[in-house]
């Protein structure tokens, strides 16, 4: 959420492991009682399962909010791991994003959200399909330009 958020590991007496953020005091990952091998990869896993889950409510809510005003109801929404893209439009008009912009502000979603669904009316980016971005988002360029900005270390994270 375009914030670095402190991570805890914790044991518990549980057989998998698990993820919450705590507000204010960030990730608390719970691992199972005795268990150390691989343990790292088995958290990074962890996190990104749960980021993906929280990626897929954020972008339900996005499109709960904007799709309706002008009719741009989306087949499906998936969440995927991309290494080059944020989000895309499929002729179908299923939208896929990136879950890696659960790491990027709030507002970058959005705006990912928001340039997808204006794709179920313009499969193209002509001036028609801009101006739809910026009937739903009017500082759309703020976000596109922080996405242009710090988008490519997002993703050399992967």
């Amino acid at each position: 959420m375009g914030e670095r958020i402190p991570l805890r590991i914790e044991t518990a007496a549980r057989k998998t492991v698990g993820v919450e953020l705590r507000d204010g005091s960030g990730f608390h990952v719970r691992m199972p009682a005795g268990e150390t091998s691989d343990e790292s990869e088995r958290i990074r896993l962890a996190l990104g399962d749960w980021m993906k889950r929280q990626a897929r409510i954020q972008a339900l809510h996005w499109i709960e909010r904007h799709a309706p005003r002008h009719g741009l109801m989306p087949r499906a929404v998936r969440i995927k791991t991309q290494k080059s893209r944020w989000g895309s439009c499929g002729p179908k008009n299923d939208i896929n994003l990136n879950w890696l912009l659960m790491l990027a502000p709030p507002a970058a979603l959005e705006y990912v959200v928001v340039h997808e669904l204006c794709h179920i009316r313009h499969k193209n980016h002509s001036a028609d399909f801009w101006q739809l971005v910026e009937a739903h988002l009017p500082n759309y360029r703020e976000q596109r330009l922080w996405l242009k900005q710090h988008g490519a270390a997002i993703m050399q994270g992967l």
